[in-house]
């Protein structure tokens, strides 16, 4: 009988996504990309209607906290998720009864759909998801309470409100500019050789970017 952890354990070892067509892949990475921002997005605007002056954002600052790990953390599984559907859609292409001039063309899907598309909404967690919350704390409740509360208090509140909303878009950031450089790494490295007839390389290239997404998907479940 398998256990919880023996089924975590085969969750990272295998590319989790059951799709049977490009458009299915397509649908699915542009859908999980809107999904991930606006599950994101909805538990920001639920903190903000609880943390309305400097007194609540002080007392639930390890709330403020804990949402920037909460999205980092998501925008780190989502990538991995964008890999996966990269991994896919060439691995649906690549068994494809096509000449290789067909297989080349429909590889170009990636770039479009998963890279230039998915890839790049997810940009919006960085500039807006996170973004925002400059404007609702830094800006907003702690800024309001200049000439209420201590300076001293004041101005600690306000500087560590910076450098953690800061950290968090720099991390953000870093995971959205990595993920698009593998898409397109992988993407252009697979048409190279589809373009070459080189299937054995081919595979070794395959093979390369599912091993590193597994890879990753081990770290971020340790």
């Amino acid at each position: 009988m398998p256990t919880a952890q023996n089924v975590e354990v085969k969750k990272v070892n295998v590319i989790e996504v059951s799709a049977s067509s490009l458009d299915e892949i397509e649908e699915m990475a542009s859908k999980d990309v809107e999904d991930t921002k606006e599950k994101l997005e909805s538990e920001r605007n639920a903190l903000g209607e609880k943390i309305t002056d400097f007194d609540t954002y002080t007392k639930n600052v390890d709330k403020v906290k804990a949402f920037y790990d909460q999205a980092l953390k998501q925008t780190e599984l989502l990538s991995i998720r964008l890999r996966e559907y990269a991994y896919k859609y060439a691995e649906l292409v690549m068994n494809e009864d096509a000449s290789y001039k067909v297989k080349y063309k429909d590889l170009s899907g990636i770039y479009e759909y998963i890279y230039d598309d998915a890839a790049k909404t997810m940009y919006d967690i960085y500039d807006k998801t996170l973004k925002d919350m400059y404007d609702i704390y830094y800006d907003g409740v702690i800024k309001a309470a200049y000439d209420v509360v201590d300076y001293e208090q004041w101005y600690d509140a306000r500087s560590d409100a910076y450098d953690d909303w800061y950290d968090a878009r720099s991390d953000a950031y870093d995971i959205w500019y990595d993920t698009r450089s593998d898409i397109y790494d992988f993407q252009y490295d697979l048409r190279s050789e589809v373009y070459d007839h080189d299937d054995k390389r081919a595979q070794k290239k395959m093979d390369k970017f599912k091993k590193s997404i597994l890879r990753m998907k081990e770290d971020v479940n340790d």
